[in-house]
C-alpha cells in the first residue's frame, strides 16, 4: 500500500476517497478546516442545499471546528456520528419501522446513554423473562450497561455484552437484553447505540435513503476514525459507494473507545475505490522533550517537532493525586494545569482539590439499589446530578435531568419548573454540599418537592452516613471542558500543562514496556501524555527502585 506523505497545510484532490494517517499533535484539524475550503472553494458540485458532512467525535470537537471554519459553517453540516444519523436517517424516517420493533415513535425526545433503572420498570423487566429470583438491581444495571450492539458470525447485528453477567449466583438470561431494549423503546427511549442500530436497517430496507444522503453531501469528512465501530464503518462503506467522496482522518494507536466496540483494525482496513493513502509525521503542538518523549513510547510512527522549541523534560510526581495538582501548579508558576485521568470519580475529585472522603465504590449506583422508594429516589438522585451539572455551567443538561420528573396537565415535561428546582438547588447548595445526604434531602423536601420520610433500616443509614460531596463526585458529565478530566474527555485537545495521574505504579508500564497494538490501556495513557504543549507531569503514588533507574533517563523525578 503505497503512501504519500503530506503536512498539515497541503492540498490534495478533492475527487478522490482519501484515508490521513496522523500522531498526536499533527495538525489534523487545521490540515481537515484547511481542506474543506478547499473543497467549498473548487469543487463544482455544490448547490443551494448541498452541503459538506464533517463528523468529528465529542461535541466539544464538534465547536472547535465550527469556530475554526468561520463563515463557511452555512455550507458545512458539522456534528457527531450519533447526532449526524439521528438527524439524517432516524428521526425523519423511522416511523416507517417503529412498529416492527415496538418502538413509541411520537415519546422520542432525542437520545443519551441513561440505562432506565426505576423499580418499576427493573421489575417489569424481571417479570418479563422470569428472573424474579435477581435481587440486586445495580448489578442488572451494570449488565445492561455492557450490552451493545455488534455483528455476530452471520452478520446480524445483536445487543448483548461481551461476555455473561452473573447475579446473586445467577446467570443473567439472554433474552434479558432484549427484552430491555423492547420495553425501553416501548417507551420512546433511544440509547446513543440504537442510533445506529435503527440507521443500519433503515438503510438496508429502504436504500433511497442513502441515495438522499449523496445528494445532500456530496463530501463526507470523519475526523478520528478510529474510534468508529463496525457498524459506524459498514454506513460509512455505503455512503461512499455512489456519488459521495469520503475521507477519513485518524490514528490507530489512539483508539481509545473499545467499550464503545470500536476496533483499530477498522481504520486501516477501511477500503472504497481508488483511495489514496496519506501520512502526516509532523508534531505542531509539543516541545521537543515531549516529542522525542512520544518518540520513544511509540516505534510505528517518529514524529518531527515543526515548532523545534526546547523545554524540559517531562517530570514523575511520586505522591498522591491532589497533592500532585498542587506541587505542579507551583511548578508552572500558578499557570492552568489540566489534569486528566482514567475515571470518572477521579476527575470529579480533582475538581474539588480534595481528596477527603473518597468513595471507594459508585455511591449512586449503591443508592439507586438501596432506596426502595422509586420517588424519592428518583427526585434525589436527579437534585445530584442536576446541580453538579449546574455548577459546570451544563444548564441544557441539567434542565433535561430534572425535566423528567416534572410534568403540565397534559403530561409535557416542564423546563419551567426544572429550571426553578435549579435555582433552588444552587441556591441553597452552601447549606448542603459539606453536609450529610439526610441534610440535601431536608431541603429537596422543604424547598422543592414533599418526599415521603425515611423508615429505620439501610436507607436511613446511608442517608445519615454519607455526604452529598461523596455522591456528587459520581455523577457522570458527558461533556466536560473543565480543567480537570477523563481521558476520555480530553480527546481531541490540547494543554500547555498535562498532569496524568495514575493509580498504579504498573501503569507505567504503557512507557517501559509498551504494546499500543494490543493493549488499549497503554493507548488511553498515550492520547492522555500526547495533550500536552509545554510541561508533562506523570502522577504515581510509589515507585520502586528498579523502576526509578529505568525512568531517570526520561523523566525528572520529584518524591513528595
Amino acid at each position: 500500500m503505497s503512501v504519500i506523505t503530506i503536512n498539515s497545510d497541503s492540498k490534495i484532490p478533492i475527487e478522490n476517497h482519501f484515508r490521513v494517517s496522523a500522531g498526536p499533535g499533527a495538525g489534523k484539524t487545521h490540515w481537515l478546516v484547511n481542506h474543506i475550503h478547499n473543497v467549498l472553494n473548487n469543487s463544482n458540485r455544490f448547490g443551494k442545499t448541498r452541503k459538506i458532512a464533517c463528523i468529528t467525535y465529542t461535541n466539544i470537537a464538534v465547536e472547535t471546528i465550527l469556530q475554526r471554519l468561520g463563515l463557511a459553517t452555512n455550507h458545512v453540516e458539522v456534528s457527531t456520528i450519533h447526532s449526524f444519523l439521528y438527524k439524517q436517517i432516524v428521526k425523519p424516517y423511522v416511523s416507517n419501522i417503529a412498529a416492527m420493533y415496538n418502538l413509541s415513535a411520537k415519546d422520542i425526545d432525542g437520545h443519551d446513554d441513561t440505562v432506565l433503572s426505576n423499580y418499576s420498570f427493573l421489575k417489569e423487566l424481571k417479570e418479563n423473562t422470569a428472573q424474579n429470583y435477581l435481587r440486586t438491581d445495580g448489578e442488572l444495571i451494570k449488565a445492561i450497561s455492557s450490552a451493545q450492539w455488534k455483528f455476530d458470525k452471520q452478520n446480524r447485528l445483536v445487543f448483548k455484552p461481551d461476555y455473561p453477567h452473573k447475579i446473586d449466583g445467577y446467570s443473567v438470561k439472554n433474552t434479558t437484553y432484549d427484552e430491555y431494549k423492547r420495553l425501553a423503546w416501548g417507551k420512546g427511549v433511544l440509547h446513543h447505540d440504537d442510533i445506529l442500530f435503527f440507521s443500519y436497517q433503515l438503510v438496508a430496507k429502504f436504500p433511497f435513503i442513502l441515495q438522499v444522503i449523496n445528494a445532500k453531501f456530496p463530501y463526507f469528512f470523519i475526523d478520528e476514525f478510529q474510534d468508529t465501530n463496525p457498524i459506524q464503518t459498514h454506513l460509512l462503506s455505503l455512503i461512499g459507494q455512489k456519488e459521495t467522496i469520503v475521507g477519513v482522518i485518524g490514528d490507530k494507536s489512539q483508539s481509545i473507545y473499545g467499550f464503545q466496540g470500536a476496533e483499530p483494525a477498522q481504520f486501516s482496513s477501511f477500503a472504497l475505490p481508488n483511495l489514496i493513502n496519506y501520512q502526516m509525521l509532523e508534531n505542531r503542538r509539543s516541545t521537543n522533550q515531549i516529542v522525542g518523549f512520544l518518540n520513544t513510547i511509540r516505534k510505528n510512527i517518529v514524529q518531527n517537532p515543526l515548532r523545534n522549541q526546547n523545554g524540559s523534560n517531562p517530570t514523575i510526581v511520586i505522591t498522591s493525586p491532589v497533592v500532585a495538582l498542587r506541587k505542579v501548579k507551583e511548578l508552572c508558576g500558578n499557570a492552568l494545569v489540566y489534569s486528566l485521568s482514567r475515571d470518572n470519580i477521579t476527575s470529579n475529585i480533582m475538581k474539588r482539590e480534595s481528596d477527603t472522603g473518597i468513595p471507594t465504590e459508585n455511591l449512586l449506583q449503591i443508592f439507586n439499589e438501596v432506596d426502595s422508594n422509586n420517588k424519592r429516589k428518583r427526585l434525589v438522585t436527579s437534585c445530584i446530578k442536576a446541580t453538579e451539572l449546574a455548577r459546570q455551567k451544563r444548564f441544557k443538561e441539567a434542565i433535561k435531568e430534572l425535566s423528567r420528573l416534572f410534568r403540565d396537565e397534559n403530561g409535557n415535561k416542564n423546563p419551567k419548573d426544572a429550571l426553578k428546582t435549579i435555582n433552588i438547588l444552587l441556591q441553597f447548595y452552601d447549606n448542603f454540599k459539606d453536609n450529610l445526604l439526610i441534610d440535601m434531602l431536608a431541603i429537596v423536601n422543604d424547598k422543592i418537592k414533599k418526599v415521603a420520610g425515611l423508615k429505620a433500616g439501610n436507607i436511613q443509614t446511608f442517608y445519615q452516613t454519607y455526604r452529598y460531596s461523596q455522591l456528587a463526585v459520581c455523577v457522570k458529565i458527558t461533556e466536560d471542558d473543565s480543567c480537570h478530566r477523563t481521558i476520555h474527555k480530553a480527546k481531541s485537545a490540547e494543554f500547555d500543562n498535562v498532569l496524568l495521574l495514575l493509580k498504579d505504579e504498573k501503569d507505567l508500564e504503557f512507557i517501559s514496556k509498551p504494546n499500543f497494538e494490543n493493549n488499549e490501556e497503554h493507548r488511553i495513557n498515550y492520547v492522555a501524555v500526547s495533550r500536552a504543549r509545554e510541561n508533562l507531569y506523570i502522577s504515581v503514588p510509589i515507585l520502586s527502585d528498579t523502576n526509578r533507574k529505568i525512568f531517570e533517563p526520561l523523566f525528572n523525578i520529584i518524591e513528595i
